[in-house]
């Protein structure tokens, strides 16, 4: 096999171990953002202007969960934003007012008062991180591998 076909699998796998480490320290750094949201988070009260379905799979099992796009007053100005977690049904109607927990260095990250912060934070990053380095772990085995069956033909 060549030489340079060997050079780019290592660097392909290289690449992808890169990509891991950094998917995984965003998704960590996520975490902590999330963790910190409850300790530096205000209350406000807040009128859902609509409701976004979207469809997920939670533990392979399809379900619709719901983000809130609320308008609530901080100081002298109006503040629209959409939850940063959703909710399952039942979920808040266009109209009703719903205690939300915003961050004051960033009024538009908002959740609803009793919604968990934490729930999914940087699960997307971590599990795209986990299939990187499992690729870029696998790359160099796989080469030898190959090169063990060349070499016996």
């Amino acid at each position: 096999m060549s030489l340079a076909l060997s050079v780019v699998l290592l660097g392909a796998a290289v690449l992808a171990l890169l990509a891991g480490a950094v998917l995984g320290v965003r998704g960590l750094h996520q975490r902590h953002e999330a963790a910190g949201f409850g300790e530096r988070s205000e209350p406000a009260t807040a009128e859902v202007v609509a409701s976004l379905p979207k469809d997920v799979a939670l533990a392979g099992e399809p379900a619709t969960i719901y983000y809130q796009q609320v308008r609530f007053r901080v100081g002298d100005r109006d503040v629209e934003a959409q939850t940063m977690t959703g909710v399952e049904p039942p979920v808040p109607h266009v109209g009703e007012r719903v205690e939300v927990r915003y961050d004051p260095r960033h009024p538009t990250r908002v959740v609803l008062a009793g919604a968990d912060p934490t729930a999914g934070a940087g699960a997307t990053s971590l599990a795209l991180a986990r299939m990187m380095l499992g690729l870029g772990m696998s790359l160099p085995v796989a080469w030898v591998v190959i090169l063990g069956i060349a070499r016996t033909l």
